[in-house]
C-alpha cells in the first residue's frame, strides 16, 4: 500500500480540525500545537480574512515544522464546467513547503461524489503531489444524508468514484450517559475492511470535547482508547475533533476542547500531548505494516462481521476483554497491536503461541502494546 501522504506526514499523520482563529494565529500559537504531537493543521475559516491570513497560517506551521490543508471554498465550490480556475486557486498556495493539500468536502452525500472526483482530477494535475481532501460521513447519518442505502454501499461508492490518496471519516461516539454509540466498532470495520480492499489508507477523528449536550468531554483514557483502538484496526493517520472551541454553529454548541475560547490550555490539551507522545512511538511502526486483520477476546464486537482465530504463531487471544491487531510485512506476521477494550479498569491479556507458550500482557485503560512476533 503506497501512502506518500502519510509519509510526508512524520513521524505519523496527527491533524486536527478547528485550528487558532486568525486574530490568534501566531509561530507562538504553533509551537503550542507541535508541542502537543501533532504534524498537521486542517484550515478552517482564515480565508475569511483574506488570502495573506491562509499565507500567514502555511508560514506559521512551516516555522513549526507542520504540514497545513488550505480550506478554501473557492475550490470547494467549483463546477465541472470552471476546472479552468482549479489552477489559479491551487496556484496561490501549493508551492508553500507546508502545503499539505486542500479540503475539497466535509461529509458529502454520495450526490456529490462525481463532482468532487472531476475536481480532484483536475487539482491532481496541477498539484499532483498535493491531497484533495474528503472527510465522510460516520454509519449514524440517515440515509437521506448519505445518499446510499447502506452505509457499506456510501464508502464503497466513494472509494470507486473520488479514488482518494487517503479516506479520512468521522464517528464522535462518547455519549453523554457514559455509554459508547452501538456502531462503533461496525463503522471502524466497514471502514477498514474496503480500504484494505482498496489499498487505500484511512485516517479518522478522535472525539475531543462535550457537545450538544449529546456527547461527553473525554478523559485521557478515553482518548487513549479511541486513538488505541483505531490503530489496532489498521488506521494511518489520526485526527482530533476539535483543537480550538469552535463557537456555536449551524444548531451545535461546544464545550471547551484543547483550547478553550480565550486562548488557554485545557486540561484536554495535556491528555492529548501524552496520548500523541505515545503514538508517535508506535505509529511510524504500525504506518509501514499491512493490517490483516483482528483477533478478539471477550464478547464479539458488534457489527464486526469477521476476525482472525489464529495469525503466525498465536494460536489465541485470551484473558480479559482486548483486541490484537494483525499486522504483516512481506506477506509473514509481523506483529500484534493489542489493546484494552475497556477503558475504565486495567485487564491482563493472554496472548498463545503455537509452541504452547502464554504471554500475559497488563494492559491499563485503553492502552495499547505493539508485540513483534519477528
Amino acid at each position: 500500500m503506497k501512502d506518500s501522504i502519510s509519509a510526508s506526514l512524520q513521524p505519523f499523520p496527527i491533524g486536527l480540525w478547528v485550528p487558532p482563529p486568525a486574530h490568534e494565529v501566531s509561530v507562538e500559537r504553533y509551537k503550542e500545537i507541535r508541542d502537543a504531537g501533532f504534524t498537521f493543521v486542517i484550515g478552517f475559516r482564515e480565508i475569511e480574512h483574506g488570502e495573506e491570513a491562509v499565507i500567514k497560517a502555511l508560514d506559521c506551521a512551516q516555522a513549526n515544522g507542520l504540514k497545513y490543508l488550505v480550506s478554501d471554498p473557492r475550490v470547494k465550490n467549483l463546477d465541472v464546467t470552471e476546472l479552468s480556475a482549479m489552477e489559479p486557486l491551487v496556484s496561490l498556495f501549493s508551492s508553500h513547503p507546508a502545503y499539505l493539500g486542500h479540503l475539497f468536502f466535509d461529509e458529502p452525500g454520495a450526490d456529490q461524489f462525481d463532482r468532487l472526483a472531476t475536481l480532484a482530477r483536475s487539482y491532481e494535475s496541477h498539484a499532483p503531489d498535493g491531497l484533495a481532501y474528503v472527510n465522510l460521513l460516520p454509519d449514524y447519518a440517515s440515509a437521506q444524508q448519505l445518499g446510499t442505502e447502506t452505509y457499506a454501499d456510501h464508502v464503497e461508492r466513494f472509494l470507486l468514484t473520488f479514488k482518494p490518496k487517503v479516506l479520512s471519516y468521522d464517528y464522535y461516539p462518547l455519549r453523554m450517559n457514559g455509554s459508547i454509540k452501538a456502531t462503533y466498532f461496525a463503522n471502524l470495520w466497514t471502514i477498514s475492511e474496503a480500504c484494505r480492499l482498496h489499498q487505500v489508507p484511512f485516517w479518522l477523528f478522535i472525539q475531543a470535547l462535550s457537545y450538544n449536550g449529546t456527547h461527553r468531554e473525554p478523559n485521557e483514557a478515553e482518548i487513549r482508547w479511541q486513538v488505541n483502538m483505531s490503530l489496532a484496526f489498521g488506521a494511518k493517520g489520526i485526527q482530533y475533533f476539535t483543537y480550538w472551541t469552535p463557537e456555536p454553529a449551524n444548531g451545535e454548541t461546544f464545550e471547551k476542547a484543547l483550547i478553550g475560547k480565550d486562548g488557554s490550555k485545557t486540561l484536554t490539551y495535556w491528555n492529548v500531548q501524552n496520548v500523541n507522545r505515545e503514538v508517535a512511538s508506535v505509529g511510524p511502526i504500525l504506518q509501514s505494516l499491512q493490517s490483516e486483520g483482528l483477533l478478539v477476546s471477550g464478547e464479539a464486537l458488534a457489527g464486526v462481521e469477521h476476525t482472525l482465530q489464529s495469525f503466525g504463531p498465536v494460536t489465541a487471544l485470551e484473558g480479559d476483554p482486548a483486541i490484537a491487531g494483525c499486522f504483516s510485512s512481506g506477506n509473514q506476521p509481523h506483529a500484534l497491536f493489542v489493546v484494552n477494550r475497556d477503558y475504565t479498569q486495567p485487564a491482563d491479556s493472554v496472548i498463545v503461541f503455537n509452541d504452547n507458550r502464554r504471554l500475559t500482557i497488563r494492559l491499563e485503560p485503553g492502552e495499547g502494546k505493539l508485540i513483534p512476533l519477528t
